[in-house]
């Protein structure tokens, strides 16, 4: 598996001020006097660049809401000043998902055509919040309609550090989807954990990259002493790694869980075809027994064959969480193993819960949902159309809870 250091600038103490009387207030009353037009709300109390960055948020909280509650439910973890970003992330990943998993079967090459164009669209979005300043700040953000990308556009003059780079390979990665593997499914397993490297996994690294940002005063104090530790390289490769390996985790089950829907609505069955060859069930089968049609064939050893198929591939997704416990295990050690030997570290976690800092941490809780789900499908023996699977996940809240107070997952 690739490991990806993490990236963490090297500012100067004077940009470790005050982040938001300094850094936000100066930023609104900058683009206060550039941005001139007219919003839905008409009070006088709230400057334009504000008014629009708000109705954003909303816009994409009400999106998560409808599409993946449980994300909106671990972003109250974060602190209120970071979580746009991670909303931003979420919303822009489900944006992506929607022209990445909304091929039709048999879509004319026109079709197909016009939704590569769609990703080159959010390719320039992106490009726009890249070029982004103060100094130019007015022409872009007045440019930018999308709301996700208002956020991002608001978190780039916040100055916080993430690297654009990774959200391209976002698109990249869905658009690779589409086009090999959206209406023929996956060859093998490692195909669906290359998607899941280039989409779930990018965004804990930039969730790492954000929460490590210098001027968080206060906050990531902690965690950048840490991993400037002349000798604390495996520190940054065992964080980057729970990061890969819980991202890799989180495709597989979405696949899992959006089985059925890919079955009944695109014809497309998103199960590794060289597992299904290993148990040597045709791949029309299967989509009529997820279809609900009747089967020519034993309809019960069907059924045992799918289980014996879905635990195969839920297999190597908890494999996945085990390796990502593995390293975060390492990780409390070496941190323990650094503030034993450094005053100033042992200080400045002295008070972090389980001496484990908050923004090194926070972003591994995004994997409790796959954690969640792969625990019920395990109980309801890997039948896929088992009822209670769709229910919805009641454990989740306390689930959260405990992973944060007691850090692990």
């Amino acid at each position: 598996m690739i490991s990806r250091n993490l990236r963490i600038s090297t500012f100067s103490n004077k940009y470790r001020h005050d982040f938001i009387h300094q850094n936000i207030v100066s930023r609104n009353n900058h683009l206060k006097s550039l941005l001139k037009f007219h919003y839905y709300s008409t009070s006088s109390s709230i400057d334009p660049y504000t008014e629009k960055v708000n109705k954003a948020r909303f816009d994409c909280v009400e999106q998560i809401s409808k599409t993946d509650p449980s994300t909106l439910m671990i972003s109250k973890l974060y602190p209120e000043y970071l979580r746009d970003a991670f909303i931003a992330f979420k919303s822009l990943n489900i944006e992506l998902s929607k022209i990445s998993f909304g091929f039709q079967p048999g879509a004319s090459n026109k079709s197909k055509e016009f939704n590569n164009l769609k990703f080159s669209f959010w390719l320039q979005q992106l490009e726009k919040c890249e070029t982004l300043t103060m100094s130019n700040s007015s022409n872009i953000i007045r440019n930018l309609n999308e709301p996700c990308t208002i956020l991002l556009a608001d978190i780039t003059l916040k100055n916080l550090n993430f690297d654009i780079s990774m959200l391209k390979q976002m698109i990249h990665s869905h658009k690779h989807f589409y086009n090999n593997n959206s209406s023929s499914g996956f060859r093998n397993l490692d195909e669906i954990c290359s998607f899941g490297e280039g989409t779930h996994s990018q965004m804990n690294y930039l969730m790492q990259s954000i929460l490590l940002s210098p001027q968080l005063s206060g906050f990531s104090d902690a965690g950048i002493k840490l991993l400037e530790l002349p000798n604390s390289n495996d520190l940054r490769n065992n964080l980057t790694d729970i990061s890969a390996h819980l991202g890799q985790a989180t495709a597989i089950s979405s696949f899992l869980i959006g089985l059925k829907y890919f079955a009944e609505k695109k014809q497309t069955l998103m199960l590794p075809s060289d597992t299904l060859t290993k148990y040597r069930l045709p791949e029309e089968v299967c989509l009529r027994y997820l279809q609900g049609n009747e089967i020519e064939d034993n309809t019960n050893n069907i059924k045992e064959l799918m289980k014996n198929v879905i635990f195969d591939v839920a297999t190597l997704a908890n494999d996945h969480l085990i390796s990502a416990r593995t390293k975060l295990k390492t990780v409390k050690d070496q941190i323990h193993q650094f503030s034993s030997n450094n005053d100033d570290i042992r200080k400045l976690i002295k008070n972090e819960k389980k001496g484990f800092p908050d923004c090194l941490f926070l972003p591994y809780i995004s994997g409790l949902p796959t954690i969640l789900y792969l625990e019920r499908l395990e109980k309801y023996d890997f039948d896929m159309l088992h009822p209670n699977l769709m229910y919805k996940e009641w454990r989740l809240a306390f689930r959260t809870w405990n992973a944060e107070r007691t850090r692990s997952f």
